[in-house]
């Protein structure tokens, strides 16, 4: 990402994404007074899952961005925030986002089993820093799970090829293991509407191959337990450019190794825990540069190591949890052919963090939380200054049940500071800003849920609203003759919206519904209009209906984005989009099951974009980001095996587990 058009492509998603401040059920859980969040599994998705953006797509209050087909480039907002201010934690280990502004949603792994909860706004003080906009957990196969093994394979368009394996065994004496692997590739040739040429081309250099590997042991200890888990990743993939600039030549291989050893005893009132960890990323880009400003090579890797010590306990109807953590990140330049060397850069971090929850009844629970944080900067480039800062955050929440009415409300005061390339830059892509200041926020939330069965109907249904006050957002503009990104701190923002979600069931047949309203206000001093941040949809519905007759599931399905912005000021809209989608799930026999999924239903590929400064409209390809094709109808056929099946009573507890 340090040659020019390779910084462009996080650059516009960060105009879009950063700009001034982003269960079989998945159902919001707003019942926790820590916050309101959302949890998916593989499994329980209504839609076969390709990726993790595909897996985060149907949860309320995100929005999942791409700038392409599956696997590629996709970045996560969370309730109208950027993507930047989204923090990641794999395995439970903070992934460090040095190379870039934010984490690529396309390299995060995925296996059976897999589990993925959405922190929306207020995280946990006990998991770690958190963020303004809130915290993506990735959780793999748990090896302390029932005992199962799991294989999934798909081919469909574009050369789409994937495959996912997953075991959970028990070793004897306790002792248990889960493995995971899997790996995808596709061609990515699908064709998209040249507003230029005005004929449909293919898309070039759009593909990607990868595969990433897992084992997670556990073993007792008596007392305690220990838990180690490694991951291993690999990724190659082609950058492909913009459709007015197409980048034929440029390629990029990633990597990402992560190993963690958790240790947990028994204590007073509850458990003390310990955790050593370590992340290592590394990318190789490599292009045939048209202009001597451009970098034809550049290896980079980021080696970040941690611990934390922690207590979870219980002392009357007050429960606790705290974690002091530390953390060392290093971004270490590599080989590089180009005009702009880079520099490498170092970050300190320590943490204490705790979690409060007091339940005086079992109808009304009351929670608080509160973090402190600080972090030593420094580069190794002598003009750039080092620094120390440090911001505390905290939240509070309550939580009241009455039959089947619950409702639940929080407040509280968030804050970030600006990573590596924010502060630092990047050759060939992005501009130092050292003296950029952490970007804070106050965010309140509050919402009700109703859950109850009237005979064969089960009904959820829950609705919440948010709004949020954010002040020193960092964004992004363009500087210099090259039109090169800098990081800027640029003032105030307003955000306030609503989310929505509703589950029913109805002897054969089950709806699920999502939606978030959004409406955001750009208030920096220099903007008087109030304008709406860019790259924030106004509207964001997923809706599903299925129906289930003996082993046959049918499904239809449709997404509809509206009122995004794409420009500071607010003059240019990307055209409301509604992409419906279809497919079948066959029980064939015990344990193996056939689906078939088509998304893009109609082969919606273009819109009309509106031009306010000569009142036109031109014919563009439909994209989350305006030079940025999404793709056409594509189909999916897949098989899923269980060769040791779960029984159905561990299924069955499995899922109401997963629904309360």
């Amino acid at each position: 990402m340090r040659a020019r058009v390779l910084g462009a492509i996080v650059f516009f998603v960060a105009r879009g994404a950063l700009a001034q401040d982003e269960v079989e059920d998945v159902i919001v859980r707003g019942e926790q007074a820590q916050g309101f969040e959302s949890r998916t599994t593989v499994e329980s998705s209504p839609r076969e899952v390709t990726d993790v953006a595909s897996l985060l797509e149907p949860l309320v209050g995100l929005h999942v961005r791409r700038l392409g087909a599956d696997d590629g480039f996709a970045t996560l907002s969370i309730r109208g925030s950027g993507s930047n201010e989204v923090a990641f934690y794999l395995a439970g280990v903070p992934l460090p986002s040095a190379a870039d502004p934010t984490v690529d949603l396309s390299t995060l792994p995925l296996w059976p089993g897999t589990r993925a909860r959405v922190h929306r706004t207020f995280t946990p003080a006990a998991l770690g820093p958190g963020s303004l906009g809130g915290t993506l957990s990735i959780d793999p196969p748990s090896a302390t799970g029932p005992e199962r093994t799991d294989l999934w394979m798909a081919g469909g368009s574009f050369g789409d090829l994937r495959m996912r394996a997953a075991d959970v065994s028990d070793l004897g004496r306790g002792v248990r293991l889960a493995t995971g692997f899997s790996a995808s590739r596709q061609d990515g040739d699908f064709t998209f509407w040249d507003p230029a040429r005005q004929l449909f081309v293919p898309r070039l250099n759009d593909d990607f191959a990868q595969a990433s590997a897992l084992a997670s042991l556990v073993v007792p200890m008596h007392p305690g337990t220990m838990r180690a888990t490694a991951m291993l990743q690999a990724r190659e993939q082609g950058l492909p450019g913009t459709i007015f600039v197409a980048t034929p030549a440029q390629r990029l291989r990633t990597d990402r190794e992560l190993a963690t050893i958790e240790l947990a005893w028994p204590a007073p009132h509850g458990t003390v825990g310990a955790q050593l960890w370590t992340v290592r990323q590394g990318t190789d880009f490599r292009d045939v540069p048209e202009t001597p400003l451009d970098a034809s090579l550049e290896t980079t890797s980021i080696v970040t190591a941690g611990g934390n010590a922690s207590y979870r306990g219980r002392f009357g109807n007050v429960q606790i949890a705290s974690k002091l953590d530390a953390r060392a990140e290093r971004y270490e330049p590599g080989d590089y052919v180009g005009p702009f060397p880079p520099s490498g850069a170092t970050r300190g971090a320590v943490g204490l963090g705790a979690d409060a929850e007091w339940r005086p009844t079992r109808a009304i629970a009351a929670d608080a939380s509160a973090r402190f944080d600080g972090w030593y900067d420094a580069a190794s480039d002598p003009t750039i200054p080092s620094g120390f800062d440090a911001r505390p955050t905290a939240h509070a929440g309550i939580d009241a049940r009455a039959g089947s009415f619950s409702f639940a409300a929080h407040g509280g005061y968030t804050a970030r500071p600006a990573n590596f390339v924010e502060r630092f830059g990047t050759p060939g892509g992005f501009i130092p800003s050292p003296d950029l200041q952490p970007e804070s926020a106050f965010t309140i939330d509050a919402g009700g849920r109703f859950k109850k069965r009237f005979g064969k109907l089960k009904l959820e249904a829950e609705l919440d609203g948010f709004g949020q006050l954010a002040q020193d957002l960092i964004t992004f503009e363009t500087v210099s003759a090259r039109q090169l990104p800098k990081a800027t701190n640029i003032g105030r923002a307003a955000l306030a919206g609503v989310e929505a979600e509703l589950g029913a069931r109805f002897f054969g047949f089950e709806i699920r519904a999502s939606y978030t309203g959004l409406h955001t206000e750009n208030d920096a001093d220099y903007l008087p209009d109030h304008p709406s941040l860019p790259g924030r949809p106004a509207h964001d519905f997923v809706g599903d209906v299925a129906y289930a007759v003996g082993p046959l599931r049918l499904r239809w399905g449709i997404d509809v984005v509206a009122g995004v912005t794409l420009d500071e000021p607010g003059k240019l809209e990307v055209p409301a989009r509604a992409l419906q989608s279809a497919g079948f799930r066959l029980d064939v026999a015990r344990g193996v099951r056939v689906a078939l999924d088509v998304r893009n239903l109609f082969d919606v590929r273009t819109a009309g974009y509106y031009q306010q400064f000569n009142n036109t409209t031109i014919v563009n390809p439909i994209g989350d980001v305006y030079d940025y094709p999404l793709p056409g109808r594509s189909i999916l056929l897949s098989l899923a095996w269980q060769p040791r099946e779960l029984a159905p009573s561990v299924t069955r507890a499995q899922d109401a587990a997963e629904h309360d």
